[in-house]
């Protein structure tokens, strides 16, 4: 590692006063050793992944290591020497990979920033690139990125055009929207989100990617679509996201119904963690057979073993709700966010009726935003008090529950009565871990 000394000398450009950093003592004499120097540089770090840069804090002042920057890039920006103040800074990472956290709103920030990114290319490993307030089709000219691990791109809204064909390690990716002019080495992606993307081209996607192991994609449909009855194998997927964009009109019962053929499309067998995330307004009304059939076949797959299970908003009937969740025994987490037809009293009585409904629950997370039916505080606190002690052959312990209401005077009051209740602060000191509280309405 370099001595403080030459590093004050490079730094000079800063006000264009040398910077004495040992502050008058030479510190060659000290005999520092090198790793001591490494750990006031790691200690120096701020908390945050890219680094932020100043002239007055830490690590510009301390360190010579310079591997991450976050860069908010404008026009007057560039003028007054943001251009060579990165230069400057990245430079001191010598040939070690580079991540990098940059943002452009405008044509001519964002052109500076193209050609910046190509001249960085062969070191790059992390690219977190804030586009979506660029008003115009951008085009990145194809560049290699040997070192490439991690993309994430907030698209600009009339698109992007951008190839990571020539990207060897590229694993992980995050979109704000996909499109076929996103170009990708599919079958090398461990993990994938992206926040808007057509129901075929997510297919599209899973035809290739194999090695996929976490999947988020939130859905939309073009009209007329129809689904290729092909069957998509995902051996290695283990954590899996689908939401319905949030049309709130008539689009939306047919954007369920594309939603769900595409499950049944799957095949997950490693898969341990499942959302699905349904319109935030709900449906006019409950949609069970589009819903429940596509769903049970899913979870039905064959040594399918679900572990943790989320399901937000799912437009379907109490039974139905309930017979969804028959089909799924394997689930030791629930996380549940009903419609406001669900009867939560008929679904709290079924887990103590029924021995098949969710014998392995460990946690229950529920939020009732949307002004379901609550169970009373007395029957509830039973139910709670039944699951803790039910443990044996047929159903395990509940260990954890969690509940959040809509914030109103009414549910408060609920709230207050349920932690009022004498069993309730048993189950507390007997180790359940319980929590009540509040959610703003969405």
């Amino acid at each position: 590692m370099a001595s403080i000394e030459s590093d004050s000398e490079e730094l000079s450009w800063v006000g264009n006063v040398s910077l004495n950093l040992a502050t008058g003592h030479d510190v060659k004499g000290l005999h520092v050793p090198d790793d001591v120097f490494g750990e006031i540089f790691i200690q120096c770090l701020p908390p945050s992944r890219f680094v932020v840069p100043s002239r007055s804090t830490a690590p510009l002042s301390v360190a010579s290591l310079w591997q991450s920057l976050a860069i908010n890039a404008s026009a007057g920006a560039l003028l007054r020497g943001m251009a060579d103040f990165c230069s400057t800074w990245l430079s001191r990472a010598g040939g070690f990979p580079l991540s990098l956290s940059l943002r452009a709103s405008s044509m001519v920030a964002t052109s500076w920033l193209i050609t910046y990114i190509r001249e960085l290319s062969p070191l790059l490993r992390e690219v977190y690139l804030q586009l979506g307030a660029v008003r115009q089709i951008l085009s990145f000219p194809p560049a290699k990125y040997p070192l490439l691990e991690t993309v994430l791109i907030d698209t600009p809204q009339d698109g992007i055009l951008i190839s990571f064909l020539d990207a060897p390690l590229l694993r992980q990716v995050s979109l704000s929207k996909y499109t076929a002019h996103i170009h990708l080495r599919r079958r090398e992606l461990t993990s994938f989100r992206c926040d808007s993307i057509d129901v075929l081209l997510m297919l599209g996607f899973f035809r290739e990617a194999k090695e996929l192991v976490h999947g988020r994609f939130t859905l939309g449909f073009r009209w007329g679509t129809e689904l290729p009855r092909t069957v998509y194998w995902l051996p290695r997927l283990r954590s899996l996201v689908l939401e319905a964009d949030g049309v709130r009109d008539f689009r939306q019962d047919h954007l369920i119904h594309i939603m769900m053929e595409a499950l049944v499309r799957l095949k997950t067998p490693a898969l341990e963690d499942f959302t699905l995330i349904f319109p935030l307004r709900n449906l006019r009304h409950p949609q069970d057979e589009t819903v429940s059939r596509p769903f049970t076949t899913f979870v039905g797959q064959t040594l399918f073993q679900l572990h943790t299970l989320t399901l937000s908003f799912m437009p379907v009937s109490t039974s139905t709700l309930i017979l969804c969740l028959r089909a799924t025994p394997s689930v030791a987490h629930l996380k549940l966010r009903p419609i406001n037809e669900t009867d939560l009293r008929v679904f709290f009585n079924k887990l103590v009726d029924s021995p098949h409904l969710l014998p392995q629950l460990e946690s229950l997370h529920l939020t009732n935003e949307s002004g379901a039916r609550n169970p009373t505080p007395e029957s509830l606190v039973e139910v709670l008090s039944w699951r803790w002690r039910a443990s044996g052959i047929d159903v395990v312990q509940l260990r954890s529950f969690r509940m959040a209401l809509a914030n109103s005077i009414q549910n408060s009051g609920m709230i207050a009565n349920i932690e009022s209740q004498s069993r309730f602060k048993e189950l507390k000191e007997e180790g359940m871990k319980l929590y009540l509280g509040t959610v703003d309405i969405l």
